[in-house]
């Protein structure tokens, strides 16, 4: 019996981020199988053997995408982290949502508005990723100890609801072409309202 698909040289890993690289570019339903091989350098039984299928391989791919989301807010805001480190992680954030980088948009978000509506496995992933930033925001702005509370109304989980929000709609307009200024200038009005220093006793 003649082997399927050709043999695998290239490793999960490297299918993945190119895989990422071609759904981010196209969206998912514009992917298709043959675009997947040309960009992956694996035939179709190959794709199939190590992914199963164009469903489940976008899952892994989202997968990849959020984890390295996380993994920046880890590293930006640990544990106790002070407001200036939400701050510097809220500018780094946006300086995706201008310029090349602001017309490609976000991945989660593409996937969202694209497949939401008719994928619920692909959701639910969308959401997890979701929830686990906002975990992560709520529990940095809880325990920073220089951020003045109750100033909004809301609390660390409805200040992190709104930031992420906030943060999410730039990326949709930095497809519109908004500059570098326009977008440093709602990130100072947002993080003076939403995450006001507490004042000195």
């Amino acid at each position: 019996m003649r082997p399927v698909g050709r043999p695998n040289i290239v490793s999960r890993e490297q299918a993945l981020t190119r895989a990422l690289e071609v759904f981010w570019s196209l969206g998912y339903q514009r992917t298709s199988l043959p675009v997947l091989e040309q960009a992956t350098g694996l035939r179709r039984g190959s794709l199939y053997q190590l992914f199963h299928d164009k469903q489940a391989l976008f899952c892994e791919v989202l997968d990849l995408y959020g984890s390295e989301a996380l993994a920046t807010m880890d590293r930006m805001m640990p544990p106790g982290c002070a407001r200036a480190n939400i701050v510097s992680w809220i500018k780094h954030h946006a300086t995706r949502a201008h310029g090349k980088a602001g017309q490609r948009g976000c991945l989660l978000v593409e996937t969202t508005m694209e497949m939401g509506p008719h994928d619920p496995m692909i959701a639910a992933k969308s959401n997890q990723i979701f929830s686990a930033m906002l975990a992560r925001l709520e529990n940095a702005i809880a325990q920073a100890p220089d951020i003045a509370s109750g100033v909004t109304g809301g609390g660390s989980a409805e200040i992190a609801r709104a930031m992420l929000a906030f943060l999410e709609g730039l990326r949709v307009l930095g497809k519109t072409g908004q500059t570098r200024a326009q977008v440093a200038l709602s990130v100072e009005c947002m993080a003076a309202s939403l995450l006001a220093p507490k004042r000195p006793n």
